[in-house]
């Protein structure tokens, strides 16, 4: 009796630490079909980039290299890699373009842009946020009240993107599209706000 005690609990125990495995989210070439960003958990960043690239004149060849050039640059200046080209392809008359970047600040520099990616706590953010965010079950919720849990991570990003997270999206700022637990589509115009438990 005993036995077979310690093996149902040595059972469930294994069964248990199996569930909370998380799920590894990755994007390639060919299984995106517009611009998607993807958030790790550790503030590293995946952009894609989906062109039309239908003229005959075009160089695929090319275009990688004119890319790696200016990533290799930008890697000079900064010292290390801090952002790596991870694709480029052409595929159905489309150019997609995937690159890695090891922070939301080599993100903003590189592409001029303002967006912000931290963990959730007491901290002052530089940027006027909306008062309210909807939950995923539609309710609204006090901003303030979701960026001060350090439980979750938050995303500020003010360009059009379907972002991919790895983990559960729990609020959204209400000019985005929630398309499923780990994938908001954001807004086209103006900043869009993701709060995600890793």
């Amino acid at each position: 009796m005993k036995k077979f005690i310690l093996c149902t609990m040595v059972l469930l125990l294994v069964l248990g630490t199996t569930g909370c495995k998380k799920e590894k989210i990755d994007i390639t070439a060919e299984n995106i079909t517009v611009n998607t960003l993807l958030a790790r958990p550790n503030g590293e960043l995946k952009a894609a980039t989906v062109e039309d690239f239908n003229k005959s004149y075009y160089d695929v060849k090319e275009l990688k290299k004119y890319i790696e050039d200016q990533i290799d640059s930008y890697n000079d200046v900064t010292g290390g890699k801090k952002i790596t080209v991870e694709d480029v392809q052409k595929i159905n008359d489309k150019a997609v373009m995937i690159l890695s970047y090891s922070g939301m600040d080599q993100y903003t520099a590189f592409n001029k842009v303002t967006c912000a990616y931290f963990t959730g706590g007491d901290k002052e953010i530089p940027y006027t946020l909306p008062a309210t965010l909807l939950s995923v079950k539609g309710k609204t919720t006090d901003t303030n009240k979701v960026i001060a849990n350090e439980s979750l991570k938050i995303l500020i990003i003010t360009e059009p993107y379907e972002v991919v997270v790895e983990g559960t999206i729990k609020y959204y700022s209400d000019n985005a599209e929630y398309v499923d637990k780990n994938t908001i589509q954001s807004a086209k115009d103006g900043m869009t706000i993701i709060a995600y438990k890793p």
